[in-house]
């Protein structure tokens, strides 16, 4: 699948360099430099840097054009200022004292205890993001993920032991393109809305509920646009336009959309997209946010509609797999002061409605979401403390005809009708404590606890975390048990899922260099089926020059079933590369490396002669064989065409797996399993387009 990740790719934009701009990011309490804080222009989100030992920093801007600098910082309020010559930029702490109350984007509580913060730059100049945010945190060391898939594994965890949070509230079904199994290509987020993302792998805090593995938490964006834009997108498979709407000095407004038709990228990559008979989508979304002196507030409002036909491959039947799927989502969050401290109510409502038709088999799947969150916070410079209420409605509606045997899949074979319903309902309270030690050392402690409905058991989540951090180096550590009551995407089944963990992260960041080494354990269980994994990561990011980049990851992971059966996250080696290379003003050009080892699988020995059906059932051999390793290069040339002070065009060209590796999926059988046929994945698949703003 990870052809159609070239689907929506938006490559970011390349740097103008005319102007250089000095500057420096201090605490405006204490004049101290801030290392580490992010700049970068409001116009161009490809252009930025990251502040040095003593928060200073250099920019390269072109005078031309008008614009301001974004700057952030963890723990301190973001900051918008005019672009000078010579800058100093003083940041203050989101904590609160006194009576003196700010009304900000409330951030989570636990947000010391992050393996790492995605900012919207991250996520564009990543190329191995497809400026995707969720396939962003793909890149990291922590992301186990091996189907090329928009549904992320964390450390070994299956992806549905993961919670994806926007805004505070659960997403779920946030895959476009997903199949049954919950393979899918893109998430359904517009970065052009993301502000950021929060990525806690293992031991997720439990402000957030009802996960298992970890947790993806976005932000949308809160600052109020300084005027109006457009953008518009056309490549070989999108179509998109997106305007940017100020309303008042308080408020803005976002109205986006995009059309997805397949005919023109399956005509360039004719060979690679050969099992892809069609696809297409259409979405529409609106994005409104502001604040004034009472109340900040957010609101999404996101329908999509998408249709998938893919050649569906099996030893019973060879035909067409056709989907189709209509989902919106309605997500909105309001703060208050009240006090000392904030309130907030998050709420979200999401529909799913699935048809899915091959062979003589036909079903629709619906879903329902419903969630309501009340948060309080109280922040004082050394204690915080935040408490809440959580409710999680889920409906699944399954109705049509599913074939009576694995291994019979034909027109001719016995299918039997299924009409069923699901529901879950989890009502949950919360308190987290976070106290700052000392200037160095924060720790934090939470306690989950469910009201039983239904057959829900009873169960206590809870966690410690530590945090320790001096200017150049960040150790967290935490301890925890976790529990999941879920239902899986597009067949409606229920499941529950129970995690203890424990984790060590130590980062270390000087000037140029930015290096992170972890350990984690976890005893997990999924519907009675346990697993244990243990692992080891290491990061690694240096910039040579202004002109090179590079970073690189190895992860190590021993995992397995309870069962001694098959694991497909047990890898001695999982390794990730990243080289930018910025040749000229108006040029990028970027390569990534991924190489795994291959998964696990258990191969058929034989097959059973069914007469009744006419057809043969597979034996599987108990031996575990391993795949050959997977390995794929990409690479990305993009260049910026400066039309006027306000109309930019940017081109841009990839190419996936340039190598054309044959790396195997798995095997395919014919009709009596006498012969093996080798499934891969992507092919090698090119890609452009061009980004026009005006």
């Amino acid at each position: 699948m990870r052809a159609l990740h070239i689907i929506l790719t938006l490559f970011p934009l390349v740097l103008l360099s005319q102007q250089t701009i000095t500057g420096r990011v201090v605490d405006k309490e204490t004049g101290e430099g801030l290392l580490g804080a992010h700049i970068y222009l409001m116009k161009d989100w490809r252009n930025g840097t990251i502040a040095g030992t003593d928060g200073s920093f250099t920019l390269v801007v072109d005078p031309a054009i008008p614009d301001s600098v974004i700057v952030s910082f963890i723990g301190f309020r973001e900051v918008v200022v005019g672009l000078s010559e010579s800058m100093t930029i003083e940041m203050e702490s989101q904590e609160m004292s006194g009576d003196v109350v700010v009304i900000t984007s409330q951030r989570p509580i636990a947000e010391e205890f992050k393996y790492m913060k995605i900012s919207k730059l991250d996520i564009y100049t990543n190329p191995a993001a497809s400026a995707d945010p969720i396939l962003a945190v793909n890149s990291l060391p922590s992301a186990t993920t091996t189907d090329e898939s928009a549904n992320i594994s964390l450390r070994g965890s299956s992806p549905i032991e993961t919670g994806v949070f926007l805004n505070n509230v659960p997403v779920y079904d946030a895959v476009r393109y997903s199949q049954l199994n919950g393979i899918g290509t893109f998430s359904i987020f517009n970065t052009s809305i993301i502000k950021d993302v929060v990525v806690f792998p293992g031991n997720p805090p439990l402000e957030f509920g009802n996960t298992t593995s970890g947790v993806i938490s976005l932000t949308t964006d809160d600052q109020v646009l300084e005027d109006n834009g457009n953008s518009m997108v056309v490549s070989l498979a999108s179509i998109g336009i997106t305007r940017d709407q100020k309303i008042s000095e308080n408020q803005s407004l976002k109205l986006f959309s995009n059309w997805q038709p397949s005919a023109a990228i399956k005509a360039v990559n004719e060979t690679s997209l050969e099992s892809i008979k069609s696809f297409e989508s259409g979405d529409l979304g609106i994005y409104w946010y502001g604040s004034n002196e009472k109340v900040n507030w957010k609101v999404l409002n996101y329908s999509v509609l998408e249709g998938y036909e893919f050649n569906f491959e099996h030893a019973s039947f060879n035909g067409v797999f056709d989907q189709k799927k209509k989902r919106s989502f309605l997500i909105s969050s309001l703060e208050r002061p009240i006090g000392k401290g904030t309130l907030s109510l998050n709420n979200g409502l999401s529909t799913s409605d699935g048809d899915y038709k091959y062979s003589n088999v036909q079903f629709n799947v619906q879903q329902k979401d419903l969630f309501g969150g009340i948060n309080y916070l109280l922040a004082t410079p050394s204690l915080s403390v935040k408490a809440g209420l959580s409710y999680d409605l889920r409906r699944s509606e399954v109705d049509g005809t599913f074939h009576e045997f694995s291994y019979a899949l034909g027109p001719n074979h016995p299918t039997i009708g299924v009409t069923e319903s699901g529901k879950i309902q989890t009502l949950e309270s919360f308190t987290y404590l976070k106290y700052a030690a000392s200037e160095k050392l924060t720790i934090g402690a939470g306690l989950r606890k469910n009201v039983p409905t239904q057959d829900q058991k009873n169960y206590l989540s809870r966690q410690i975390n530590f945090a320790y951090s001096t200017q150049s180096w960040l150790v967290t550590a935490g301890a925890g048990r976790y529990f999941k009551n879920g239902m899986r995407e597009n067949t409606g089944e229920l499941f529950t899922s129970q995690s203890d963990q424990l984790s060590l992260d130590i980062r270390h960041t000087k000037e140029d260099l930015d290096v992170t080494f972890s350990l984690f354990h976890k005893n997990s269980e999924v519907d009675n089926s346990g697993y244990k994994a243990n692992g080891a990561e290491l990061f690694v990011d240096y910039r040579f020059s202004a002109k090179y980049r590079m970073s690189g990851s190895f992860t190590w992971l021993d995992a397995s079933l309870d069962e001694g059966e098959n694991y497909p996250f047990d890898l001695n080696y999982f390794i990730r590369g990243n080289l930018s290379y910025s040749p000229g003003r108006l040029w990028t050009i970027e390569g990534i490396l991924v190489a795994r080892e291959g998964l696990l699988f258990s191969p058929v020995e034989g097959a059973n002669f069914d007469p009744e059906l006419n057809v043969f059932e597979p034996i599987y051999s108990n031996q575990n064989l391993r795949l050959p390793g997977y390995s794929s290069i990409g690479i990305s040339v993009t260049k910026m065409l400066p039309i006027s002070e306000k109309v930019n065009i940017i081109a841009f060209a990839s190419v996936n797996n340039v190598l054309d590796s044959r790396n195997l999926r798995t095997y395919s059988y014919n009709f009596d399993y006498t012969i093996p046929s080798e499934s891969l994945y992507s092919r090698r698949t090119s890609y452009f387009g061009a980004v026009i703003s005006f």
